[in-house]
């Protein structure tokens, strides 16, 4: 199971991109996932978080973090890349100005700022991979097996038919998991079809 508890899971929103020729869509390209609600914290928040949970005042913080920026800003002008602990390291990104890129002979003056690189750590990037994500009403950590078998008791306790849906949303997997799961109960005769309707089930009562 996943170790977020702050927010919980964070809701994604798919959106199928295309190939254009002209201004038709001829087909899709591939899924773009974008984070819903997503907000800009500002620095002083983070300042004010930060000296909750240390003696450091706001003005601290803040004094700080404009003391970094100057010396970082001042070592990426020198050319060097820059550590930021376990975040990472940034560096200058450079390459030849537009109309340059193939000409014979580049001098200093065809050479400009691209851009600003930043490469997390390895240990920074492994630090997110226990986050949760909502897609269409489906999280990306199933429940465990153990887990499931208590989430549909609680389910059946108030229910009485259950759906592909209702399972995939109860037990936090895809609908195609979620069918193979039932199936999986039909033949253990957990489950059965509830006749009045396809793709309706209920418990199997025991005589």
């Amino acid at each position: 199971m996943s170790k977020q508890k702050r927010g919980g899971a964070i809701r994604c929103l798919t959106h199928r991109t295309y190939l254009r020729k002209g201004s038709n869509k001829t087909s899709v390209q591939g899924i773009r996932v974008d984070i819903m609600g997503s907000q800009k914290v500002e620095l002083d928040e983070i300042a004010e978080r930060i000296g909750h949970s240390n003696s450091a005042t706001d003005a601290d913080v803040l004094a700080v973090w404009k003391a970094m920026e100057f010396e970082i800003k001042r070592a990426l002008e020198d050319g060097h890349r820059v550590a930021l602990g376990g975040l990472g390291t940034l560096r200058l990104e450079v390459g030849a100005k537009a109309g340059k890129s193939t000409a014979r002979n580049i001098t200093s003056r065809d050479i400009e700022v691209k851009g600003i690189t930043f490469t997390p750590a390895k240990k920074f990037i492994a630090s997110f991979k226990e986050l949760t994500f909502e897609c269409d009403g489906i999280t990306s950590h199933p429940l465990s097996a153990s887990r499931t078998e208590e989430a549909l008791a609680e389910y059946f306790a108030s229910h009485q038919y259950m759906s592909v849906r209702d399972y995939a949303t109860l037990c936090h997997c895809s609908t195609s998991t979620a069918r193979r799961r039932i199936a999986e109960m039909l033949e253990e005769g957990k489950l059965v079809r509830s006749g009045i309707a396809r793709g309706i089930y209920k418990l199997k009562i025991e005589n």
